[in-house]
C-alpha cells in the first residue's frame, strides 16, 4: 500500500513544474527509504549533465533538490556516456 501511495506521489511529482522542496509531495519523497525499492536504473538529464539513478524514488528525489533545474528522466537503465551526451 505504501507503494501505491509514494508511486502516486512520484508521478504527481513528475507531472508537476518544479516542485519546492518543502511542498507536501517532496517532503513525502524525502522521507521515503528508497532501499526498499527494485534497482531499476533511471537516466535522467537536468540540462546541463546526464545523471544515473538507482530507482525511480531516487529520481524523485532528485527532481525535489534540482533546485532551480528541471530534471527529466532520458530512458530506463543506465546513463551510457557514449550516447548521453548533451
Amino acid at each position: 500500500m505504501l507503494r501505491i501511495v509514494c508511486l502516486c506521489v512520484i508521478l504527481g511529482i513528475a507531472l508537476s513544474a518544479k516542485p519546492e522542496i518543502g511542498s507536501p509531495h517532496c517532503v513525502s519523497v524525502l522521507a521515503t527509504d528508497c532501499s526498499t525499492y527494485s534497482p531499476e536504473p533511471v537516466c535522467a538529464f537536468d540540462g546541463q549533465t546526464h545523471v544515473t539513478y538507482q530507482n525511480s524514488c531516487e529520481f524523485a528525489k532528485g527532481i525535489c533538490t534540482h533546485h532551480g533545474h528541471s530534471l527529466h528522466a532520458v530512458h530506463e537503465g543506465p546513463c551510457d556516456p557514449a550516447t548521453d551526451t548533451p
